[in-house]
């Protein structure tokens, strides 16, 4: 079984161009999808809040010491991997650019040299190309300079710009995360377990309030501190087109970089996902708020008792 819903609305799964990047519930019971695809699902759906995975091949076995935690710490730090992966597509994307106008650099002096040759039928007989490797020229100090022209210039300043940019990780959004525990574990074990997994997601919290802090002290040290923007940025230079769906973050946001206010409002004190292990059946001892419960009432698929 396949569901993906976004802002309450079904959609058809088998098709990736369908689910949209807001998708909120997904439901992938009895496919097969292993543990350690668990928080690549969380980084692909920034939006997702309730991932159901009965049936899958997710902590099935004996109990094993630290895996819950493990678990739980990775569920909480999506936003930290999403980052780094923003940040190396946004540094591959500067390097190709940069790739690009040696490129064309290259192919316009090319073609002035063609140019040059071609003047009077002698340019037809002379040739100013060889195919072969070209010899380096020797310098008036008797040292070998290459055959790049002069005039090309890699433009490393696109490259540098890549590298004082850094993407503020966004924090977690999962609220219910529903697992078919196998029948080995007996439910007098369900709440060690969720402690366990609470206690990982507690330390992945601390570590990304380290992170944004680590970041807000990059902001005043020069460098270019950007997040993903729910609003598509148009009208950008050729420079920056690679920057199209991120937004500046500035160093005295206290919001973004979740420092505590006077009033005591503090955005890193983010609850852990409720954990249910009762499966699709409806006698099973369901969570408060669980995936299962979302999944029925947003699908109409709600018993009268």
């Amino acid at each position: 079984m396949c569901t993906a819903m976004a802002s309450g609305t079904p959609t058809d799964p088998a098709n990736d161009m369908l689910i949209p990047p807001n998708l909120e519930f997904l439901d992938l019971s009895t496919c097969g999808v292993l543990e350690s695809e668990v928080d690549t699902i969380l980084v692909r759906f920034p939006a997702l809040k309730h991932l159901v995975l009965d049936g899958c091949a997710v902590l099935r076995g004996e109990l094993r010491e630290g895996e819950w935690n493990a678990l739980g710490k990775r569920c909480a730090l999506v936003g930290v991997k999403r980052a780094k992966e923003t940040e190396k597509a946004l540094k591959a994307w500067f390097e190709a650019r940069s790739l690009s106008a040696v490129g064309d650099g290259l192919n316009q002096g090319s073609n002035n040299i063609l140019r040059r040759a071609k003047r009077g039928r002698k340019g037809l007989a002379t040739a100013t190309i060889s195919l072969r490797t070209p010899e380096p020229e020797s310098t008036a100090n008797g040292t070998s300079s290459g055959s790049r022209p002069s005039s090309i210039v890699v433009p490393q300043t696109t490259i540098k710009r890549a590298s004082k940019i850094r993407i503020l990780p966004s924090p977690p959004s999962l609220s219910s995360l529903s697992i078919t525990i196998s029948p080995l574990v007996k439910e007098d074990k369900y709440p060690m377990i969720r402690a366990e997994f609470e206690a990982g997601w507690a330390e992945g919290v601390a570590i990304l309030a380290v992170t944004k802090a680590r970041l807000r002290t990059s902001a005043r040290n020069g460098f270019r501190i950007m997040r993903s923007s729910p609003d598509r940025v148009e009208g950008l230079e050729e420079a920056e087109i690679g920057l199209d769906d991120l937004e500046d973050v500035k160093a005295d946001d206290d919001e973004a970089f979740g420092s505590a206010t006077e009033e005591g409002a503090n955005s890193m004190a983010l609850s852990p996902p409720v954990l249910c292990f009762a499966g699709p059946h409806r006698d099973g001892l369901h969570q408060r708020d669980c995936g299962h419960s979302v999944g029925w009432e947003t699908m109409g698929d709600v018993v009268a008792v």
